[in-house]
């Protein structure tokens, strides 16, 4: 069985796009210069914008209300982009403040803001709240694309859960609606988290369509951020599926990006993913090289759960090069960050930690021990994935699949109809041609039926007066 757990977490590849897929809330025309150009390139020179901000935060007093929650909002996305998470949930809560009663698409704005700082910070249920009434406000106010968007955190945190079945559910939803409204943003956002979803699910295929239609439609919206998020999570996959060569050109792709635009974070996961593709690839050397370049970057993260992660990844590659102490020393450190996440949040980790720890023993004689801890992850598994939801899984995928098939179906019948309609019309327009030419035909014959009665009349009427002419010489003679 394949791991799958590490991909990175829903919520960034969602959360990143926000500011660019609904824009300012407040008018620009009433907003000053310098706040319109945050507006514009938070998401992609975010120090800079933070910097910004705080040369015009001295006048905060002097704003009035609607300004003053503008400029928390761009605070709040600003911190977001630069993972500092606990002053993007302090920004957003000052926000909401002030907006006081009052529930608008900003509210919504700042909800989401609240719910992915606590995401990110591994609150999950907390998040969820959040993202909850994010959804409810949405509707009340048919504001359908931010509707979908809500729902797709919302399935994010579902996954984190390990409440699968719910997560598809809410992402079948959201996709049939964002292909009703044809609303190229949302589905790119449900493209690529229907991806990660039928990853965690272990169908890799669909997956990687998913994801290569998500990428797609991030590089022609020109979404660099929701780029590198899609890139990191498809290079993952092409590394399941063995395909090593595209997995490590899809990593140095998202490491030229990260280069480009100084952004640490995926600084840090092109360097994860190079080490784990490596790995994969027997390349060890590599993959310990990776690592620790990953490890420079880590420490901006913020994530203790991403730390566990890097631990237990790190942990691997020692097992493979035969350091079976430094790979202990490292899953203890991958445990003990994972005891500081949420309960229930991540018990598809610790099963793959109790996993490796039954190798690791095994690997050093200590086969009671590594039995134990094999006993221990047969249990968690079983309660986990029990053989009724898989099949409601599997089920509601080959539904949602054939679904799918039914709507490409119904297009390429439309595609025939419209093919047919304009044979149709050609046909017309052919008969209407010859049509055209018959009577031109016609009346041309006709012409020149008149045209030769009318010369023969001549030829009859010039004989006639020569005759006359002729006779009347005659009798003068």
């Amino acid at each position: 069985m394949k791991q799958k757990q590490y991909l990175r977490s829903w919520g960034a590849l969602l959360c990143l796009g926000l500011g660019f897929a609904f824009g300012p809330q407040a008018s620009e025309a009433l907003l000053p210069e310098w706040l319109q150009q945050v507006q514009q390139q938070k998401a992609i020179q975010p120090e800079q914008m933070l910097q910004v901000l705080e040369q015009q935060q001295a006048s905060f007093g002097d704003w009035d209300n609607e300004l003053q929650v503008e400029f928390l909002l761009q605070l709040s996305d600003v911190y977001e982009s630069l993972g500092k998470h606990q002053q993007q949930f302090e920004v957003a809560e000052r926000g909401l403040a002030l907006l006081g009663e009052r529930r608008t698409i900003t509210t919504i704005d700042f909800w989401n803001n609240l719910g992915f700082s606590l995401e990110m910070q591994g609150q999950y249920q907390q998040a969820l709240h959040y993202y909850l009434q994010a959804s409810d406000l949405a509707a009340q106010l048919k504001a359908e694309k931010m509707h979908i968007e809500a729902d797709i955190n919302i399935a994010a945190i579902y996954s984190m859960q390990d409440k699968t079945q719910e997560a598809l559910v809410l992402l079948k939803s959201s996709y049939d609606r964002a292909v009703q409204l044809r609303d190229p943003e949302s589905l790119a956002y449900v493209n690529a988290e229907l991806g990660l979803l039928y990853v965690g699910l272990g169908f890799d295929k669909e997956a990687i369509e998913f994801m290569e239609q998500a990428l797609k439609a991030y590089e022609t919206l020109g979404w660099q951020k929701d780029k590198m998020d899609v890139l990191f999570n498809l290079a993952r996959s092409y590394s399941y599926t063995e395909r090593y060569d595209e997995a490590m050109q899809s990593y140095d792709q998202l490491l030229q990006l990260a280069m480009a635009q100084q952004d640490q974070a995926n600084l840090y996961f092109a360097y994860l993913g190079l080490a784990s593709t490596s790995k994969d690839n027997g390349k060890l050397e590599g993959a310990l090289a990776y690592i620790e370049k990953a490890e420079q970057y880590l420490p901006g993260l913020q994530s203790t759960y991403q730390n566990s992660t890097h631990h237990y990844e790190k942990a691997l590659i020692y097992r493979e090069l035969g350091q079976i102490s430094l790979a202990s020393q490292q899953l203890a450190q991958a445990e003990q960050s994972l005891s500081k996440e949420e309960n229930n949040a991540s018990q598809s980790s610790v099963l793959w930690i109790l996993h490796l720890k039954a190798a690791l023993e095994a690997d050093s004689g200590r086969y009671q021990k590594a039995y134990e801890y094999l006993d221990q992850f047969f249990r968690g598994y079983h309660k986990l994935r029990n053989k009724e939801h898989e099949l409601s899984v599997e089920k509601l995928r080959l539904g949602f699949d054939a679904e799918r098939q039914q709507a490409k179906n119904e297009l390429l019948a439309k595609d025939n109809e419209l093919q047919a309609l304009r044979l149709q019309e050609a046909e017309r327009k052919r008969q209407n041609q010859w049509l055209w030419i018959g009577l031109f035909g016609c009346t041309s014959l006709v012409l020149l039926v008149l045209l030769l009665w009318q010369l023969a009349r001549r030829q009859a009427q010039m004989q006639v007066q020569l005759l006359a002419q002729s006779e009347s010489k005659e009798l003068e003679k």
